[in-house]
């Protein structure tokens, strides 16, 4: 290649120079480092196996090596690019190989945070550490606590703090947090010795071999030492590089401290610039003046970042121009995406990223990269990409592999095999639906009714849940539904775990144990054939393999690890790890657009990068780091340096290589609504806006908005035509006769066939009945998809479990304080994310707990008796068997019967709807035919509202009652029973519209299509 002046600059150093080389993102710090390398091996000056270089992460280390091989051309004994740790290691390992020490193990963040987390929990229950106040319990159980724990361990590794010391420094300085930690501390490293003996972390490995190198025990046996990225060093990682240059290895080491991405992790940007004092040696310091990445406007975003930053003693590199030789892409175009949502956000993005590959010039998937702020956010992300068919892919060790799909599947199956993980009915209904059981829901559904209807047969009244778990437990269970798909499935998945039931009562490892349930789910097959396809499906399946592949990789290690350590403890150790894990294991390869995070996008660079969900809150999060801890004051920063501002500049930092990493065109996008603003950061690359998607740009998006036309405006000649040459091409959706509402039915059978068999039955809920009448459409979705109903059914739930409670206590406290706190210990249930919207609910429900105190008490002071709560009954009608509950019976003092529902929703009927309300209608009914304990005269029914919305008077609940039934309209209502339980039974469900004119069911239909007969 053609270097520039200040390239050239660094290949004429003298061999025995160390030297510091700084330059801004896209002036060539890498080519200069390799053409140094290959420069020095073909002049003499050293031997290919005397050159070593240092890279931040083993994938940008995996890169280099790889490009240095093809640079030099010539046989190397090892590999000539590595990670600092890799290289502690061998120094570590080669010392102990010579004395007869025990090799060394790295202990891995994931296996560190377990052990931490286990040892809280012990120390949560012993009290013998006195953390102060601020560090409670709860705070303690954090993920984020542990993270501040590890980060303050490594900081006292790198500078030689005991726990002792860190006990004395607490006190000195009036730290009673760091008081604790120490005594915290030294029991963890006792434990740890204990447990896992020989093991040390990344920080104590650098250590020990910074030690042997600095006393001689062990010879470098470099005599080259280049480093890339030297930002991203760590002060252990320093203190190595320092014992190296200190033995005489020279040293030339390139960085840019302007784009450092993990100084949350302990990285030293300043030490770019004071690189010579922090190794002890002298060093030249040489400047890269030319940037080759980017053209002009985009050189001019990248400065703009970088110069709000604090200079770290090095700004001098921020004056790098663009070549004027014309060696830059040519263009270098800045665009912003500002949309109403994320959603919508994410759906421009996707067709501007198809825009650009589809339409010349047309640019590979792989030249382009989505950047964003968090971890956290690239699944979510990748996942919307994916579905608006852009091709993704993302760096390994994105998320803790119990997260995700695929794995967790297998992790579930394995940890049911070997008793970790009870068989319930939720954990075979996961694994049922899940790849390994190859079920839907309405298959499930199937299945549980053939369970259950062989439980009746046998006298059996054991739930669906509890009978699916049993048959999971033993396939002979299922031996009478083989007839059925859904009977023939399970029964290959309780089979399956059978047969690795047997393999870990023989002590098979963990790797044998996941073949088997990989091997025997024949998913290979099916993913790899997905895969193949490509498509939204085909990248779903190459997400699910990566998983799998990974999975098996992080069991093999363990087994080469811990050859005696039973299976569990790796399906404990994944279950319970909240930290993920880094892996060798191969990702797909196939041409994909990355996502991933600034630190994953060090050392690269791309044709086009969208920077994404540039929000304000999330980038920048300005959020002080280590603020429990303090781990920072370890490290020696001044007390009084502004840690806000600090904090700032990392974020500048990460956005700053972030943006710098395109080449040709910059996408930074953002949302802004109601809820959410665009960040500041988005002032710094203003450029043309994008407009807002209208479709995704592509076939299924240019199929739907034809079809949209076309059934708007049915004379709509191009649009007919346009569809037609798409059916012509095959592509989906484009032929009408796949529309809705034309192909035939793929079954025409009733649910139950009452005419065909006189024995059979069909099942009437009292709730259920109104619902089949206002719309059989509604109901039939809400039954045949097992619908929740979500919050208010949840909140329904809670209420009526705490009102049995109490009717339960002859003589209960039913106060408002007794009710609410009964509320708030199972508030977990509702699964609420933290904000207003949860205090909202919170408020509404402590209504509703002021209003069933109201009731229960005008109850008891009405002289009234309750006689059951909670009652169930059955009552057959012809056909028709009725199942139900009924809340509360109650008998008033004048001796009559009253039966009462209790209502948390905040509609009630009209007056005119009370008397033909069919729940109320059904309960009476089941009373009058003796379904219930009679105990005097039938005295109507009634609903009780204790929403706050449903009240008009002072009191806080609102009644609603129903008069007592004559005979003539009770024989009228098991006519209209028995009619909605044929039709409940029947082939057809018909929707009807509300008064709204809206269908009221949860699918969604296209008036146009649907109502295409009217």
């Amino acid at each position: 290649m053609q270097l520039d002046v200040s390239q050239q600059a660094v290949l004429d150093l003298p061999v025995e120079r160390s030297a510091v080389v700084l330059g801004a993102p896209g002036t060539g710090k890498t080519s200069t480092l390799v053409e140094l390398v290959a420069a020095r091996v073909a002049g003499g000056a050293v031997g290919a196996d005397e050159v070593l270089a240092l890279c931040a992460s083993r994938t940008a280390a995996t890169a280099l090596r790889d490009r240095l091989s093809l640079r030099l051309g010539v046989a190397t004994q090892g590999p000539r690019a590595r990670t600092a740790n890799s290289l502690a290691f061998s120094v570590v390992g080669e010392h102990a190989a010579a004395t007869g020490a025990p090799e060394p193990r790295l202990l891995t963040g994931a296996e560190q945070d377990q052990l931490l987390a286990e040892q809280l929990a012990g120390d949560i229950e012993d009290g013998l550490v006195n953390w102060p106040e601020h560090l409670a319990v709860d705070v303690r159980r954090l993920a984020g606590f542990r993270a501040e724990l590890r980060e303050l361990m490594e900081r006292m590794v790198e500078n030689r703090i005991s726990p002792a010391r860190l006990i004395e420094l607490g006190h000195q300085r009036e730290l009673p947090e760091w008081v604790a930690a120490g005594t915290f501390i030294a029991r963890y490293q006792d434990t740890l010795d204990t447990l896992r003996p020989g093991f040390v972390t990344a920080a104590e490995l650098l250590a020990d071999a910074a030690r042997l190198v600095s006393s001689g025990e062990v010879a470098p046996g470099i005599r080259l030492l280049v480093v890339d990225d030297l930002q991203e060093f760590t002060r252990a990682g320093l203190d190595f590089l320092a014992a190296l240059a200190r033995r005489g290895v020279p040293v030339v080491a390139f960085g840019d401290p302007d784009v450092a991405t993990t100084t949350f992790r302990g990285a030293d940007p300043a030490a770019v610039a004071g690189f010579g004092v922090r190794v002890g040696v002298d060093v030249e310091r040489l400047v890269l003046t030319t940037a080759h990445r980017q053209p002009a406007a985009l050189r001019a975003v990248t400065r703009g970042v970088t110069e709000r930053i604090g200079t770290a003693l090095a700004g001098e590199q921020r004056r790098a121009e663009p070549a004027a030789d014309g060696g830059a892409p040519a263009g270098g175009v800045v665009q912003n995406i500002v949309a109403p949502s994320d959603a919508e956000q994410y759906a421009t993005l996707a067709r501007r990223l198809r825009e650009l590959h589809l339409l010349e010039p047309t640019t590979p998937w792989s030249r382009m990269a989505v950047i964003v702020r968090s971890g956290r956010q690239v699944p979510e992300l990748a996942r919307a990409l994916a579905v608006a068919e852009v091709p993704t892919r993302t760096t390994a060790a994105g998320g803790a592999l119990r997260d995700d799909y695929a794995a967790k599947q297998l992790l579930t199956a394995v940890g049911v095999v070997l008793g970790i993980t009870p068989l319930d009915g939720a954990v075979a209904t996961e694994l049922l639906l899940g790849p390994l059981g190859g079920l839907d829901v309405v298959q499930l559904r199937k299945l549980r009714l053939a369970l259950r209807h062989e439980e009746l047969a046998g006298d059996g009244n054991r739930p669906g849940d509890v009978l699916l778990a049993e048959a999971l437990s033993d396939p002979g269970f299922l031996v009478t539904v083989e007839d059925m798909a859904p009977g023939r499935a399970a029964r290959r998945l309780a089979a399956t775990l059978q047969t690795a039931r047997g393999q870990a009562a023989r002590g098979a490892t963990i790797e044998e144990l996941l073949w088997t349930l990989w091997d025997r789910s024949g998913l290979a097959a099916t993913w790899s054939k997905q895969a193949a396809r490509g498509g939204v499906v085909g990248d779903e399946a190459n997400r699910d393999l990566d998983g799998v592949v990974a999975l098996f990789a992080a069991a093999k290690r363990f087994v080469e690890r811990s050859p005696g350590r039973p299976a569990a403890d790796f399906v404990t150790e994944l279950l319970e790890a909240a930290v993920p894990e880094d892996t060798l294991a191969p990702r797909s390869l196939a041409d994909a657009v990355l996502v991933c995070t600034p630190a994953a996008a060090v050392g690269q660079e791309f044709d086009v990068v969208a920077v994404a969900a540039v929000q304000e809150g999330t980038w920048p999060n300005v959020r002080l780091r280590g603020s429990l801890l303090r781990p920072q004051l370890l490290a020696g920063d001044e007390p009084n340096v502004d840690e806000r501002t600090t904090v700032l500049h990392d974020e500048l930092r990460m956005f700053a290589l972030a943006v710098s990493r395109a080449s040709r065109l910059l996408i930074v996008a953002a949302s802004e609504g109601e809820d959410q603003q665009a960040s500041p950061f988005l002032r710094l690359a203003e450029g043309e806006q994008v407009p807002v998607a209208g479709h995704p740009f592509t076939l299924r998006g240019l199929v739907g908005q034809l079809r949209r036309r076309l059934t708007s405006v049915p004379t709509d000649a191009a649009a007919a035509a346009s569809l037609a040459t798409l059916a012509e091409a095959g592509v989906a959706g484009a032929d009408p006769d796949s529309w809705y509402g034309v192909l035939d039915p793929s079954v025409e059978g009733p649910l139950v066939d009452l005419d065909a068999d006189p024995e059979a039955r069909v099942a009437v809920s009292p709730s259920r009945v109104a619902s089949f009448e206002q719309s059989p459409l509604k109901w039939f979705v809400d039954v045949m998809s097992g619908s929740s109903g979500g919050l208010a059914t949840g909140v329904g739930t809670i209420m009526h479990a705490i009102m049995e409670t109490a009717a339960g206590e002859p003589e209960g406290d039913i106060s408002v304080d007794r009710i609410w706190g009964d509320v708030e210990r199972r508030w977990g249930e509702l699964n609420l994310e933290p904000g207003w919207v949860e205090q909202r609910e919170k408020r509404r429900v402590q209504k509703m707990a002021q209003g069933l105190h109201d009731y229960l008490a005008d109850f008891e002071r009405s002289g009234a008796t309750l006689l059951e709560a909670e009652g169930k009954f059955t009552l057959q009608l012809g056909q028709t068997v009725i199942n139900g509950a009924i809340d509360r019976i109650e008998r008033r003092a004048d001796g009559t019967v009253v039966i009462v529902d209790l209502k948390t929703g905040r509609q009630y009927p009209t007056g005119a709807e009370v008397p033909e309300h069919p729940q109320l209608g059904t309960y009476q009914l089941a009373y009058r035919d003796g379904a219930l304990p009679n105990d005097g005269p039938l005295g109507g029914a009634k609903l009780v509202f204790i929403a706050p919305e449903t009240t008009t008077t002072k009191k806080r609940y609102r009644e609603v009652p129903q008069q007592a039934k004559t005979d003539e309209q009770f024989e009228q209502f098991r006519v209209r029973v028995q009619a909605a339980g044929r039709g409940m039974a029947g082939a057809e469900f018909v929707g009807v519209r509300t008064d709204r004119d809206k269908y009221d069911y949860r699918i969604h239909l296209v008036p146009e299509v649907s109502e295409a007969a009217e």
